[in-house]
C-alpha cells in the first residue's frame, strides 16, 4: 500500500511537471453547450487561466445517492491537463475513414437513434432527458458529483441508444474535455449519448495515478444507473474513452467494471491499475482501442519511469484478452494495428499517431471517429 501511494504521486508529479509547456495552447471551443436543455443554465466557458465559480447549493441533494438535478454548466474549475484544441492538433489523419456518417447501425445516421441492439429493458417511464445538453448531479457517499450529458438531435427517448463516457485529464474538467474531443459531433451523426464526468479535484483514481481515495468506479456505476432511469439507453453498449489521466480511468473501468462497460478507447496513457497494469483482472475479454502519439512528452510512446509505453501496453492487453498471433495492420485504419484473434471476439488495437502530442491529436487523427468505428460493433454479454 505504501509503495502504491508513493508511485501514485510519482506519476502525478511527472504529469504535472510536464503540463505547463502545452497548457498555454489550451483554450475553450466556441461551441456552446447547454443550449439544448431546459434544465441546464449556460454560464459561459472558462479558459485554462480563469477561476471557477462556486458550486451552488442544491436543496434536492442528499435524498438518495443517484438523485440527479440540473446545475449550471461551466462552473467547474479549469485545469492544467485539458490538452490542445483540435485546431492546433498534430499528427496524420487516417485514411479510409469518413468524418461524418456511414458508421452507424441501420437507422442511426443523421443523429437519429438506431433500433434497439442489445438492451432488453423497455424505455423507462421516468425518463426526462431530452435532445441537447444538460449538467446533471448526483450524491455519492455524501459528496456531490457532476457530469455533462449530450443527447443527439434525433433523440426522443423512445428507443435505446448507446452511451460514450469521456473522461478529462489531470487538472482538466468536463467542459474542456467536451470541447477537446468533440465526441458530440460523432454522437450527433450516429445517434448516441455522450457523457463527460467531472473528477474530484480535477483528477481520476486510475490506480497508481492520479487521485488517492476517491472511488471513481463507483461514481461511474452511479452515472450508468442514473442514466437507466433518466434516459433510454442500450445498457449493453456503454463505452468509455478519455485522454491522459482520463485514458487511465478508461483502463481502470475495463479492469474493474466490464460488467457495465462494453469496450474502451483510451488516449495517450498506459494502464496503471498496478505497476504495468499488474493489478488488472477483467471479468471477461474486453475490446480496447488505444491511441498514442509518438511525440508525447508527458506519457512517452516508448515508455519512461512509471509508464511502460504503447507497445508494451498493447502486449499486456493482448495477454489479458487472451489474444493469439502477432499484431498486424487494421484494415481501413492507417496507423492502427490489431491482434488477429482475441478471446470472446474482443478487439485489441493500438493506433499510433506519428508526431502526435499529448492529447493533441483528436482533430488531425479523427480519434473519436476512428474509435467509434470499433466501439459501435461492440456489446457486453
Amino acid at each position: 500500500m505504501i509503495r502504491q501511494h508513493t508511485s501514485s504521486w510519482v506519476v502525478r508529479a511527472v504529469l504535472v511537471g510536464l503540463v505547463p509547456s502545452w497548457l498555454a495552447a489550451c483554450g475553450t471551443s466556441s461551441k456552446d453547450a447547454g443550449s439544448g436543455s431546459s434544465d441546464s443554465v449556460d454560464t459561459g466557458r472558462l479558459s485554462g487561466s480563469e477561476g471557477a465559480a462556486p458550486m451552488p447549493a442544491n436543496q434536492n441533494m442528499g435524498r438518495q445517492d443517484t438523485d440527479m438535478t440540473a446545475a449550471p454548466e461551466g462552473m467547474l474549475p479549469s485545469g492544467s491537463e485539458a490538452g490542445v484544441p483540435s485546431s492546433s492538433s498534430e499528427g496524420t489523419q487516417p485514411t479510409g475513414l469518413s468524418s461524418g456518417g456511414g458508421m452507424a447501425p441501420e437507422g442511426g445516421s443523421n443523429g437519429v437513434p438506431g433500433e434497439e441492439t442489445g438492451s432488453s429493458a423497455p424505455c423507462p417511464a421516468s425518463a426526462t432527458l431530452r435532445a441537447g445538453d444538460a449538467t446533471k448531479m448526483l450524491t455519492l457517499g455524501g459528496v456531490q458529483r457532476s457530469f455533462l450529458v449530450h443527447a443527439p438531435p434525433g433523440y426522443d427517448g423512445t428507443r435505446p441508444v448507446p452511451v460514450v463516457l469521456d473522461f478529462h485529464g489531470l487538472g482538466g474538467n468536463s467542459n474542456q474535455q467536451k470541447n477537446l474531443s468533440r465526441w458530440d459531433d460523432v454522437a450527433d451523426a450516429e445517434g448516441f449519448i455522450t457523457v463527460y464526468p467531472q473528477g474530484i479535484d480535477n483528477a481520476w483514481n486510475a490506480g497508481l495515478c492520479c487521485s488517492d481515495g476517491s472511488d471513481d468506479v463507483a461514481f461511474v456505476r452511479a452515472i450508468v444507473a442514473s442514466l437507466k432511469q433518466d434516459a433510454c439507453i442500450d445498457d449493453k453498449r456503454v463505452f468509455s474513452s478519455g485522454c491522459s489521466n482520463g485514458g487511465g480511468m478508461s483502463y481502470k473501468l475495463a479492469c474493474e467494471a466490464a460488467d457495465i462497460i462494453a469496450a474502451v478507447a483510451p488516449v495517450d496513457f498506459d494502464c496503471v491499475d498496478g505497476a504495468g497494469c499488474g493489478d488488472c483482472s477483467p471479468a471477461r475479454p474486453i475490446s480496447v482501442v488505444q491511441f498514442r502519439g509518438t511525440n508525447d512528452q508527458a506519457v512517452p510512446y516508448n515508455g519512461n519511469g512509471p509508464f511502460v509505453g504503447a507497445q508494451a501496453n498493447l502486449a499486456t492487453w493482448g495477454e489479458l484478452n487472451m489474444c493469439t498471433g502477432s499484431p498486424g495492420p487494421l484494415q481501413q485504419s492507417a496507423g492502427c494495428e490489431t491482434f488477429p484473434m482475441c478471446g470472446a471476439g474482443a478487439q485489441t488495437i493500438l493506433c499510433t499517431v506519428q508526431g502526435g502530442t499529448h492529447c493533441g491529436s483528436y482533430g488531425s487523427f479523427q480519434i473519436a471517429q476512428v474509435a467509434w468505428k470499433v466501439l459501435e460493433n461492440q456489446a457486453r454479454p
